[in-house]
């Protein structure tokens, strides 16, 4: 029985009885802890969007919303695609930004069946929206199909429209 209780069987003993310890004490988590979502992500996800529905003969209606945004939306996107909904107009088919530029492609159809004035009307609204939402943008040009287009049916293409 001496041999059984050496200092360095204690010893070990100890050891091994403190890594149990520990061992189940990091055990206590039920699964991964999710890792806090920087600011700069967060705030990401949501879109703080001015829109300007047109109201001709008076003007635009102005109207703020904060949206979150799903996996795979873009502010662009959903822009668009809330701009669209709230004119009843066909929905443009992208937006591209290029420094401090936003570049708006329409579609053949976007003014089919207006006026010149309900045209204007939509087509500066839309502007509007998109200078407004994205105040880092001071023009908005326009293509139609994709590419650089003189005009649609009554209204001048080739120069940007910017905020009064």
């Amino acid at each position: 029985m001496r041999g059984l209780f050496t200092f360095w069987n204690l010893f070990g003993l100890i050891v091994f009885l403190l890594g149990g310890a520990f061992y189940l004490k990091g055990q206590e988590r039920t699964g991964p802890a999710a890792l806090p979502i920087p600011a700069e992500e967060a705030a990401q996800n949501t879109l703080v969007l001015v829109l300007l529905r047109p109201n001709p003969p008076e003007g635009f209606l102005k109207e703020t919303r904060t949206l979150e945004l799903g996996p795979g939306e873009t502010p662009g996107g959903k822009a668009l695609e809330l701009w669209s909904e709230a004119a009843s107009a066909p929905r443009p088919k992208a937006l591209f930004f290029q420094g401090k530029r936003l570049w708006v492609d329409l579609p053949q159809d976007f003014a089919l069946g207006l006026d010149a004035t309900l045209e204007a009307f939509r087509l500066y609204s839309l502007a509007y929206t998109l200078l407004s939402t994205f105040p880092q943008a001071e023009e908005v040009r326009f293509l139609v199909e994709g590419r650089p287009s003189a005009g649609l049916a009554h209204l001048d293409l080739s120069k940007p429209i910017r905020l009064p």
